[in-house]
């Protein structure tokens, strides 16, 4: 792991509960984090507006990749050991199996904590970590100090 990060503790969940009541996005994801054998956990919270195919009753694929997206930039933040700001600089998002209209469950790799990059992979399932829905492999650009 990187010198830049840290691991997750009850500060990291205190700033992803913070960014969830500054985010419009985040609470309508209805987005919440956990900490599981040491990593964060991420959650999406199953609503009927995530439902992009009414009739097989399947999640949106714009939903579960700002899932992915919205992870891996809380991953980089939330778990700083310095302020830090970040943009996307690019996402790409491998669906591998139909996702149910239930909860849905993220982790993030950092594969590389840069001066200026960070490279993520974020996974998302709904039935076992081994089964994956998607994949998303993540780039951030990143800023000291806060804003």
């Amino acid at each position: 792991m990187s010198e830049m990060l840290k691991d997750p503790d009850e500060g990291s969940l205190a700033d992803i509960a913070a960014y969830r009541e500054r985010s419009a996005m985040a609470r309508w994801l209805d987005l919440s984090a956990t900490i599981e054998d040491s990593r964060l956990l991420y959650r999406l919270g199953f609503a009927e507006r995530h439902v992009g195919n009414p009739v097989i009753r399947a999640l949106h694929g714009g939903v579960i990749s700002t899932l992915l997206e919205t992870a891996g930039t809380l991953e980089v933040v939330t778990r700083r050991t310095k302020p830090l700001r970040v943009r996307t600089i690019s996402v790409h998002v491998n669906y591998l199996r139909g996702a149910r209209d239930q909860d849905m469950l993220a982790r993030v790799q950092v594969a590389r904590m840069g001066r200026r990059i960070a490279f993520l992979e974020a996974t998302g399932w709904q039935t076992t970590e081994e089964e994956p829905v998607a994949r998303a492999a993540i780039a951030l650009r990143v800023f000291e100090g806060e804003g």
